[in-house]
């Protein structure tokens, strides 16, 4: 008698406890970056008031935020915002180069190794409007549009700083190194 009332006090226990145990694993399941096809990668977000019904929302406010931080923490102290954009631009250029992996913004952020991204960072309205300018522009690149403001070539993936500039390259060692000859919307 004793054991099946302890076999039934335990059952009750593990019972009980699972509403938890499934909440805590759909939380961490739920916050973990999700490779999608390019299908799906390419399906509108968010469809903006426009005149034109083809134009779709490549990215997402959680986008921008991501990209705000990394901004923060990588070119914080970098005055020129053409600077500050072309780390956004690099991610974006990750992003669309099959030589790259990562099916989301997240997921080049993220990747190990790739770039220093505190999520904690503060969210800053200066990082968040030009984060926020940069996905716009490469959404309407993304969209056919022209002369979109682009100021890093797509070729572009890598880039280093002393704390004062940022250095962009068109390879991991030694390449070219970007002379911001494009035309910036950012400086005058």
């Amino acid at each position: 008698m004793r054991t099946v009332l302890l076999g039934l006090i335990a059952g009750v226990m593990v019972l009980a406890a699972m509403p938890a145990c499934a909440k805590t694993c759909y939380e961490k399941a739920a916050s973990r970056p999700v490779a999608l096809t390019e299908e799906a990668r390419l399906e509108p977000v968010d469809k903006p008031p426009q005149e034109d019904d083809d134009y779709v929302t490549y990215y997402t406010q959680a986008d921008v935020e991501m990209l705000a931080r990394l901004i923060w923490a990588e070119a914080r102290g970098i005055g020129s915002d053409t600077e500050r954009a072309c780390v956004a631009w690099t991610v974006l250029n990750r992003l669309d180069s099959p030589a790259f992996e990562g099916e989301t913004i997240a997921e080049v952020v993220t990747a190990p190794g790739q770039f220093y991204y505190p999520d904690r960072a503060p969210l800053e309205e200066e990082f968040l409007t030009l984060a926020g300018d940069v996905l716009k522009r490469w959404n309407d690149e993304k969209n056919g549009l022209d002369d979109t403001g682009r100021v890093l070539p797509a070729g572009y993936f890598w880039f280093a700083g002393d704390g004062r500039h940022n250095y962009f390259r068109d390879a991991f060692r030694g390449g070219e190194r970007w002379d911001y000859s494009l035309e910036s919307p950012y400086e005058t």
